[in-house]
């Protein structure tokens, strides 16, 4: 029987799961303890507690830790395990997971819930489509680039009395009416909320940094449209350092041999003719420009470009070390 558990998840998780299922999939989902017999190793038995729900139709059982009870290949392997077991899908369930062991749970193919934060049953995708033709939810894709740099001007906290769209473009070199739409794309997916006061209009946002962080993170996109390799020297160019050369200086990963500095994609012809820049490619240059969706300067006045625009460009990079470094910039943030 799976009734003796020694992990330590308490009986709130399972009303957690429920709940954001039921706010996620828009349906009835209920889950329950599994008390049946099932013939799995005794080391899961000690490591999961096991739960069972019916999820559009379908019998799913939820193998759920507390917390780092695995690595994502063994969290694999184990899932591999209960589903000879039984006939159901087995979903991967913990309360919080880092976003590293989220993309190798993607990669890997595992599917897994985390209450509040993200779903994935590559299992039940076709019966999922289906199931929302109906309805059809307002969270886009991704953010608009304005949107995400909205969101990383309050995350950053430069400036936290800014909350117009005429105080933030001032900031971000966007302007009033662009920022009126990204507030427009934040409210959209649920991160923030806005009130008309007098004849301005304010932003607040719907959670703490931390929460809302977690929230944002499968929408955020990089912002790097594109890669210019280039002959000569880029260090009289008073550019923001970018890439991994930006990755290398805010943490431990070791620094490319070539440098890379970033400018928005708007302002990259008029630097080429200004500067008489000679491209090179990318076997053969000196240093690397990245032309970005948004202004790296309206996020950073350093010599680096923010974090949290490096956190999104490199938070799935196919590299470990990389995706790894990625996470360390948000465990640093104060």
């Amino acid at each position: 029987m799976l009734a003796n558990y020694s992990n330590p998840l308490d009986e709130s998780f399972a009303k957690d799961l429920e709940r954001y299922l039921k706010e996620t999939l828009h349906s009835n989902v209920s889950v329950v303890d599994n008390h049946r017999q099932i013939s799995v190793p005794t080391f899961l038995e000690r490591s999961y507690r096991f739960y069972e729900a019916q999820i559009i139709g379908r019998r799913c059982i939820l193998i759920a830790a507390s917390e780092n009870v695995a690595t994502p290949m063994n969290i694999s392997k184990h899932v591999s395990l209960v589903r000879s077991a039984v006939d159901a899908i087995v979903i991967f369930a913990a309360p919080t997971l880092s976003a590293h062991n989220r993309s190798r749970l993607l990669a890997l193919g595992v599917a897994f819930v985390v209450p509040g934060n993200q779903l994935y049953i590559p299992e039940l995708a076709m019966d999922l489509r289906e199931h929302f033709r109906a309805f059809k939810p307002q969270a886009a894709e991704g953010l608009s680039p304005a949107a995400q740099a909205v969101l990383f001007h309050y995350l950053l906290r430069l400036d936290q009395l800014a909350t117009t769209p005429s105080e933030i473009a001032e900031r971000l070199h966007y302007s009033p009416m662009t920022i009126g739409r990204a507030f427009d794309d934040l409210v959209s997916v649920g991160l923030a909320k806005t009130k008309k006061l007098g004849k301005e209009r304010h932003i607040y946002f719907v959670d703490e940094m931390g929460h809302l962080m977690d929230l944002a993170r499968p929408m955020l996109r990089s912002p790097v449209r594109s890669v210019k390799y280039l002959c000569g020297s880029g260090e009289k160019l008073g550019l923001k350092r970018a890439g991994e050369t930006a990755l290398a200086r805010l943490t431990d990963l070791s620094p490319p041999r070539q440098e890379t500095f970033a400018v928005p994609a708007s302002d990259w012809k008029a630097i080429v003719r200004t500067l008489d820049l000679v491209e090179g490619n990318e076997f053969e240059y000196n240093f690397a420009i990245e032309t970005w969706s948004y202004d790296p300067a309206g996020l950073s006045s350093g010599p680096i470009v923010d974090p949290l625009s490096l956190y999104a460009q490199f938070k799935d990079h196919q590299d470990e070390r990389v995706s790894m470094a990625a996470d360390s910039l948000l465990r640093n943030m104060p």
